[in-house]
């Protein structure tokens, strides 16, 4: 992800610090991760009942299958269980979500030095683009050799979680 810099930013990154406007934008983004997740919420609720009444409804629709149904009690044991591990399995990712926005919250100013080159790589997504500076690896959605001419020496300061990078300035060096 690339962060659209002004050139206070740049100074500020090359001092080290991250600058007023950019925690702003990563707060933001960190804000976004959680009430994303949290807006997933409905949509679990909705799915659960709707499946756990499906089983209900057709292990219930006549005298055979209510029979089959109550012979094991195990059958209503996974029905009931089926609530709270995927309540659980939600939960967890909530934790996830909050660490990772965390971390976004709280950046480390990183920098990535060397030269740039490019790489293409498809899937049934579609296409990731990768630009590599030094050792590091970035990912985009889109093409960015408008931004980042292959061959050319690069300085990137950016801050990092778990799943992304996030870009908050770069400048080509000589």
């Amino acid at each position: 992800m690339l962060y659209e810099f002004t050139e206070e930013d740049l100074r500020s990154n090359q001092r080290g610090f991250i600058t007023p406007a950019q925690m702003k934008f990563l707060n933001g983004f960190a804000k976004g991760i959680v009430a994303s997740h949290r807006g997933g919420w409905p949509v679990i609720i909705f799915f659960l009942v709707l499946g756990l009444g499906m089983i209900l409804a057709m292990s219930l629709s006549n005298e055979s299958t209510r029979r089959a149904f109550f012979a094991d009690p195990m059958n209503a044991i996974v029905l009931c269980a089926t609530v709270p591990v995927v309540l659980g399995i939600y939960g967890v990712s909530a934790i996830f979500a909050k660490r990772r926005a965390d971390q976004i919250a709280n950046p480390v100013l990183k920098i990535a030095e060397g030269t740039i080159t490019l790489d293409e790589e498809s899937s049934s997504v579609g296409p990731t683009y990768f630009v590599l500076v030094g050792e590091d690896e970035f990912k985009f959605g889109g093409d960015m050799s408008a931004y980042f001419p292959e061959g050319q020496k690069c300085r990137i300061f950016y801050s990092e979680t778990s799943m992304l990078k996030i870009i908050l300035s770069y400048e080509f060096l000589r």
